[in-house]
């Protein structure tokens, strides 16, 4: 079943979702939208009234994912790796001159999402041009919603390696569940076009110290980069995030496991899936005929996306 939904800062969109969840008595309600998270989130009481259950972090959860620079604070704080990050220009240009980090460095929104608005700079001309464009794009972009007019900019360092996706499970008690890792073979739109299973032996202890410091429910994506042998966390994304059918397919299957939380019948069991696995997205073009309209016919292309 389909529906059309108001936008979703409509007034109405809130009455909206509950009104659904009413008529259709739905048993759960999750997102996939960053810019929705917030939302449900505030209104999650609302939804539990009719008898849904939310499966979404606390809005403090949401909050310190979505904003990058909090997300590099948290990560030091549990003991992980993460770039250098600064929320102004003038401290990371001090940073630079105390020859803390070195070009290239990356500038990017402090909130935002599938790779807006990022930027690689150079030198400091860049830096600075970047700075200034960098916030005057996500004032007139859907994100501004979604972050403060101070500090809108991020500079971070530049850590360069082999990419990967994880996805770590908590349950509704914000229990931890299990962790699958994709190898990041090549990405498109900021989301993983191409990856490999690989073990997550390597990573366990980095899931394990998110899942109990972070205390998010369901699933978070994170993305994690290796230099020399060491893992850097550079953001999370509480909820499914695009690589997730790759860990689903490979036997991941964390729809099942949320199926037994929601249920109360969720036992333990381990989280398992094939390693070794390279799977890749792939788009076709389907021809649609609409109907017949004023004896003019046409023909639209609709672009679509699979799994291969």
């Amino acid at each position: 079943m389909f529906l059309v939904a108001p936008d979703i800062y409509a007034d109405n969109y809130i009455d909206f979702l509950v009104d659904v969840c009413r008529t259709h008595r739905i048993s759960a309600l999750l997102s996939l939208n960053d810019l929705e998270l917030p939302l449900i989130a505030q209104h999650a009481e609302r939804l539990r009234e009719v008898g849904t259950v939310p499966v979404v972090s606390s809005a403090e959860v949401i909050h310190l994912c979505s904003d990058k620079f909090r997300t590099s604070q948290f990560a030091e704080s549990i003991g992980l790796s993460t770039p250098r990050s600064y929320a102004t220009l003038q401290s990371a240009e001090q940073a630079i001159d105390a020859g803390e980090v070195s070009f290239p460095l990356v500038v990017k929104p402090r909130w935002g999402s599938a790779s807006f608005g990022i930027f690689f700079v150079e030198n400091r001309e860049e830096l600075r041009f970047a700075h200034a464009y960098c916030a005057r794009i996500w004032k007139q972009s859907k994100f501004m919603r979604m972050g403060q007019p101070d500090g809108l900019v991020l500079v971070q360092e530049m850590i360069s390696g082999q990419e990967y996706g994880l996805d770590i499970f908590n349950d509704l008690e914000r229990r931890p569940v299990g962790l699958a890792v994709r190898k990041k073979l090549s990405m498109r739109a900021g989301e993983t076009d191409r990856a490999i299973t690989v073990e997550s032996g390597p990573f366990s202890d980095m899931a394990a110290r998110i899942s109990h410091g972070l205390r998010h429910i369901g699933n978070v994506d994170c993305d994690v980069i290796e230099r020399d042998g060491r893992y850097y966390l550079l953001e999370m994304n509480p909820r499914f995030g695009g690589g997730y059918p790759f860990s689903h397919i490979a036997g991941a299957n964390l729809i099942r496991v949320l199926l037994s939380c929601l249920r109360g019948t969720y036992q333990g069991e381990e989280v398992r899936y094939q390693t070794g696995l390279e799977l890749a997205k792939c788009d076709f073009l389907a021809s649609v005929e609409p109907p017949v309209l004023q004896r003019q016919q046409s023909t639209e292309i609709a672009l679509c996306d699979t799994q291969e």
